[in-house]
């Protein structure tokens, strides 16, 4: 086993923990694992049913790179553990707990990702290939908006509920659009400043197209968080030059497409309403949370059990959209409890410190910001529910950790300022 905060000295090659076949000393799973993960990124978009193989493919890299040289640490095993602990504690007491364990396992697929990723070399020039694949995904959801056949019913005023680029959330959007901020900052020369505010503002129009209120909120903190933190460091013409493109966006589309931008002002300011506005239906169902975690306090009704098949709503009007919490925090409480839901955050929170103490760096700047928006995004929404967005970000921090972690594997690799 391979530690990355303090490798041996002089070490180049760990010892693997068994023999290795000729045929698996052959084979370069270092020149595998960025193929797969750059093209699986945008096929992923493209085909959201990829996420149940995504776990199989990274699962079966993992077990060959392990037996080919070793595991390698990444500082987040203890805390994965503890995270993975606290929902399997919700079975203790419930019935059918073999559907919670394996509920449980489920999600730990997910939050494994970066565990499975980091033993890999690090990705060659990793940001320009995310820049290409983000600047692809752009076009296609433009395209996807602007072409989809309209449909009717629940879907009927939830554009993203149809377009496979988002998949019942913004967060990929968002993604992008964070993603090419924060290289608006660290990236120089004339040509990488265009081609970041060219693709930052088709992003921005993609955010304002789809109408997701959580992705106006997690807009209005962290934007002025990444300028608060960035700017200070750089050349103001930059600032000016985001500030004016902001303007002609806004501009552009009140000009253009008035009722984009009343629909816009009309979905931020209805979550500040709370007898007719948009967080009324969820009022009724996180008072309901409260309610169950008064009940349950410990260790909660079971994982992934808040929805109406196990929980009575005792509102009519509300109990179709009762599939989730709608806010991952009061689902946690509600079904894994005080306990459970510390140990989540306790993962959570050391991921954050773990992305802060790379934030020096335009990638882990990146990574930083999104997992702060993505938490933005969990206060309204069950991301492990509908666990599409979910892979998305924890494969884009599997990659984050695949290029920051320092691998005494790799000897000839930079040191990254910052990195632990």
């Amino acid at each position: 086993m391979v530690s990355l905060r303090h490798p041996p000295p002089g070490a180049s090659e760990p010892s693997p923990t068994w023999p290795r076949p000729a045929w698996l000393r052959r084979l370069d799973l270092d020149a595998i694992f960025p193929w797969l993960s750059l093209i699986l990124l945008p096929a992923y978009v493209l085909f959201p049913g990829l996420k149940s193989l995504v776990f199989v493919l990274y699962a079966i890299l993992f077990v060959l790179k392990v037996w080919q040289s070793g595991y390698v640490r990444s500082g987040l095993e203890i805390w994965f553990v503890l995270a993975i602990l606290g929902l399997m504690l919700s079975a203790i007491g419930a019935q059918d707990p073999v559907q919670i364990l394996r509920a449980s396992l489920q999600t730990a697929r997910i939050l494994c990702l970066p565990l499975l990723m980091c033993q890999y070399r690090p990705v060659r020039n990793l940001e320009t290939a995310l820049a290409v694949v983000f600047s692809g995904l752009v076009i296609y959801g433009l395209a996807r908006m602007a072409f989809v056949p309209l449909v009717t019913g629940y879907a009927a005023d939830r554009p993203y509920c149809f377009s496979n680029f988002f998949m019942h959330s913004s967060v990929m959007t968002f993604a992008g659009y964070l993603f090419f901020l924060v290289l608006l900052f660290h990236k120089e020369g004339r040509g990488w400043r265009a081609f970041n505010l060219l693709n930052l503002t088709l992003f921005a129009v993609l955010l304002l197209w789809h109408g997701v209120r959580a992705s106006y909120l997690a807009a209005l903190v962290v934007t002025p968080l990444i300028l608060w933190l960035e700017v200070r460091k750089q050349t103001l013409p930059r600032l000016g030059l985001l500030l004016l493109a902001g303007l002609l966006l806004a501009g552009g589309v009140y000009w253009v497409r008035p009722a984009v931008a009343r629909q816009v002002l009309n979905k931020v300011t209805s979550m500040t309403d709370s007898n007719f506005g948009s967080n009324r239906g969820r009022q009724v169902i996180w008072a309901k949370a409260r309610e169950t975690f008064a009940a349950n306090p410990v260790n909660g009704i079971g994982y992934r059990r808040f929805n109406k098949r196990f929980v009575e709503l005792d509102n009519r009007e509300f109990d179709s959209t009762f599939w989730h919490g709608h806010s991952e925090i009061y689902s946690m409480l509600a079904e894994i409890g005080a306990l459970g839901t510390l140990l989540w955050l306790t993962f959570k929170i050391r991921l954050l410190t773990l992305l802060w103490s790379w934030r020096r760096h335009p990638l882990g700047a990146f990574l930083f910001f999104l997992l702060v928006a993505f938490e933005i995004h969990n206060l309204f929404e069950t991301y492990l529910f509908e666990r599409t967005a979910y892979i998305f970000i924890y494969l884009l921090l599997g990659l984050g950790c695949n290029q920051m972690l320092q691998k005494s594997r790799t000897p000839t690799t930079d040191p990254i300022p910052g990195a632990a």
